[in-house]
């Protein structure tokens, strides 16, 4: 009910402006773009509910902390809340919005209602309706990863929506591989051997103590597949990490990547489709053995086309001064944009 009242006057709108224009106007010319905070999602509810137990509820799904990266953990989202009518006012380029709208004739069963490009040209919003805040506060513990899995494909896709067609990685890799990746420029490839490739890009960014340096890396290696067993969490844990060892050194043959294995840091195992391709993902953390370097790593494997090989990728992050999540983020968006 909310969206349909706002968007009203957002219709309104936009027909005085089409009365004095041509007939081929584009009402998405007046958007602004949405802000590409990808981390935060503001959710849009009436204020006694964020205030209560069901706002307690959202920040429990949502805020949870990240434990596959360095100490301090961060916190998977951000969330914030606003009350329906006021989002026009200041907020209305925000990269997502979840609607909550809970009204007694609502139906018992909810499916997000997905929308995009409403107020700002990239944007998303979700629309939630219930028919009680107790079934709301039982969705958020129970199916709050729905919302999140239609997130976080949208935000893989933008991220990746303006990066050249034309790309370091799909250059090095035209005549070997069937891959396509949408990358940024940048990427410049350290080492290259039979059936693997690694690239870094260096990167300057700053803080309030000054500048510094941070490091983004992709590393590729086939293999032949065998069996399903090559899809197991450990396997691939110990397969990248012997790939760590033969191939990314640091100051010399004593120092390399491998896996963090302790209490301070997990690796989170998972599985699921991509494009009707099975995939495995491992998050977690990397550290170079008699050296202080180390951070966040993700991990993807899948079948290749023709399903003789099994196709590894995973994407580091070096940014000791910094949040590693939205550097990140890029680089996931980078690995999954190549799964076809």
């Amino acid at each position: 009910m909310y969206i349909k009242i706002i968007h009203r006057v957002l219709v309104f709108i936009s027909l005085f402006w089409v009365l004095g224009c041509r007939s081929d106007y584009n009402p998405n010319l007046l958007k602004p773009k949405a802000k590409n905070n990808f981390g935060e999602i503001l959710f849009a509810l009436d204020k006694k509910y964020w205030k209560d137990d069901l706002g307690q509820q959202i920040k429990n799904s949502f805020e949870n902390l990240i434990k596959t990266t360095p100490l301090p953990y961060e916190k998977e989202y951000i969330t914030d809340f606003v009350v329906p009518n006021k989002i026009l006012k200041n907020i209305k380029n925000n990269n997502c919005f979840i609607f909550v709208e809970i009204e007694s004739y609502n139906p018992k069963k909810t499916t997000p209602i997905i929308k995009t490009d409403l107020w700002a040209n990239g944007q998303l919003i979700i629309e939630l309706k219930f028919n009680s805040k107790n079934s709301a506060i039982n969705y958020f513990k129970t199916n709050s990863n729905e919302v999140k899995s239609i997130l976080k494909d949208f935000n893989l896709k933008k991220i990746t929506s303006n990066f050249p067609k034309t790309n370091n990685l799909n250059l090095v890799l035209k005549d070997f591989v069937d891959l396509n990746f949408k990358a940024p420029k940048g990427f410049k490839l350290n080492k290259k051997s039979q059936n693997f490739w690694w690239w870094s890009k260096l990167e300057i960014q700053k803080d309030q103590n000054g500048s510094h340096e941070i490091q983004k890396g992709i590393i590729l290696y086939e293999t032949s597949y065998l069996n399903k067993n090559q899809f197991d969490g450990d396997f691939i844990i110990s397969l990248n990490d012997s790939i760590g060892e033969k191939f990314l050194l640091g100051k010399d043959s004593s120092s390399f990547i491998q896996t963090v294995k302790n209490g301070f840091s997990s690796v989170i195992d998972t599985s699921f489709y991509i494009n009707n391709k099975y995939v495995r993902l491992l998050n977690g953390c990397w550290t170079m053995t008699n050296d202080k370097m180390g951070g966040p790593f993700i991990s993807y494997s899948w079948l290749s086309g023709n399903n003789s090989k099994v196709i590894t990728v995973q994407g580091y992050i070096y940014a000791p001064n910094f949040k590693k999540s939205k550097f990140l983020r890029e680089i996931e968006a980078i690995i999954v944009s190549g799964i076809r």
